[in-house]
């Protein structure tokens, strides 16, 4: 068995020397740190770009509710949905046209979390099926639920609107 030696060094490098090995290590650094940048300003296009497929998938989805249920999915007249309606929903998935289970889903999260629908759940007195008819009164958890959900909502909101406006603050007094 062989044994390898160990790098050791018995005095501490001079300061000369210190600063011939950063130097001579510096353009390395540098080319790594671009190269992380590089990797992190693509990571965050990809991720924008994910992100901006799935709105165009929930939009697609969304006026295939509204075409498919107008009395249901209405934009001018929204109304609380029955509970558990994407089971009702998944039966129609068969049809040439139809989203799949997961883009139905991610649909009806946008479309209930919505601060018209979360509104329209808290002023109503009942829930609606798919063809539009009255199903289940709204508990009055459900209404607290609702006014909780749409008060978090709302606070998020204003918070990224503050956080933009902060940011857009500064990007100005940056390039000022």
């Amino acid at each position: 068995m062989t044994v390898k030696p160990k790098l050791t060094l018995k005095k501490p490098l001079s300061l000369q020397k210190q600063t011939q090995l950063f130097q001579a290590l510096k353009p390395l650094h540098e080319q790594a740190e671009k190269e992380k940048r590089r990797q992190v300003k693509e990571q965050a296009k990809k991720e924008r770009e994910a992100r901006q497929k799935k709105r165009e998938e929930i939009k697609v989805t969304l006026a295939w509710l509204y075409e498919q249920f107008p009395t249901c999915f209405n934009l001018k007249d929204l109304k609380p949905l029955k509970l558990n309606i994407d089971q009702d929903l998944f039966t129609f998935l068969a049809q040439a046209g139809s989203p799949s289970k997961a883009k139905l889903r991610d649909a009806l999260t946008y479309y209930t979390s919505n601060i018209h629908y979360l509104k329209a759940v808290i002023s109503g007195t009942h829930r609606y099926d798919l063809k539009g008819q009255e199903v289940e009164e709204i508990t009055q958890e459900q209404k607290d639920y609702a006014q909780h959900k749409l008060e978090k909502t709302l606070q998020m909101m204003k918070a990224k609107k503050h956080h933009k406006n902060k940011s857009f603050s500064q990007e100005k007094a940056d390039n000022s």
